[in-house]
């Protein structure tokens, strides 16, 4: 039809009627292609907004999930620092308590504590983190990834090097089945510190211990808080202390 109407004006020499046809023609292909990257825009908004949603429960979950580990290992590496100024003194009036006892048996249990977020796994594998248009998010994730591989990396190399010395030196250390389903160890203290192959190992697993808690475990939970709080901020979410469930802003 404007084919049709450009050519009968070029016949009639209407230069103003061609050049308004032209102007028609482009202006119309112009809007269509502002509709088209309008409604991309619109539906690259609703993933991402998916994304981040589902994103955020999972770093929830993941925070409750090493929120053990978070309280439980920093506590342990205390116990052993513990134990080895009492396993190092010139007193033998010092003993070993049940609970350092048990840290120095549990010291080379270097678990990997969960990392694992499904949907940054699928952000990644499938070459869709340009969905993310918060370049905070985006750098979050990346240095949360970089930061748990790393950690799981270490800690794969640091249960190669720590010891068992509860089942190498059974003399030193004894392990019982209680009860109540769980072990009691005790310790032989003045043994233990005439024994020179027991003080190495038990000083290497102590710093092998206290760098699997300070540079595997606490990094990997520090970044996973800075994404939540990035998360936070993008989905506009407001989470009050006194109240379990988070706020949701009035955009969400």
């Amino acid at each position: 039809m404007i084919l049709r109407s450009i050519t009968k004006h070029v016949k009639d020499q209407n230069w103003f009627a061609v050049g308004l046809d032209f102007f028609i023609v482009v202006f119309g292909v112009f809007i269509g292609l502002q509709v088209q990257q309008w409604a991309v825009e619109l539906q690259r908004q609703s993933s991402e907004r998916q994304y981040l949603a589902r994103l955020h429960g999972e770093v929830e979950l993941l925070i409750e999930s090493r929120n053990r580990y978070d309280q439980s290992r920093p506590a342990a590496a205390a116990l052993l620092k513990e134990a080895a100024e009492i396993l190092m003194s010139d007193s033998d009036e010092n003993e070993l308590s049940t609970s350092q006892c048990r840290a120095i048996s549990a010291a080379s249990y270097l678990t990997v504590p969960p990392a694992n977020l499904p949907t940054i796994t699928e952000l990644l594998s499938s070459g869709r983190l340009d969905q993310i248009h918060s370049t905070n998010v985006r750098n979050s994730i990346l240095e949360y990834t970089q930061d748990a591989s790393r950690a799981r990396d270490l800690i794969s190399i640091q249960a190669t090097q720590a010891e068992d010395l509860a089942r190498k030196y059974p003399a030193l250390i004894q392990t019982r089945f209680t009860d109540t389903a769980d072990f009691h160890n005790s310790c032989d203290t003045p043994a233990m510190r005439k024994n020179g192959a027991f003080m190495n190992e038990f000083s290497i697993n102590t710093y092998t211990y206290t760098v699997y808690v300070n540079r595997a475990l606490l990094p990997v939970s520090r970044q996973l808080g800075a994404l939540h709080a990035v998360l936070d901020q993008a989905l506009s979410i407001e989470h009050d202390k006194l109240e379990t469930n988070p706020k949701i802003g009035k955009n969400e």
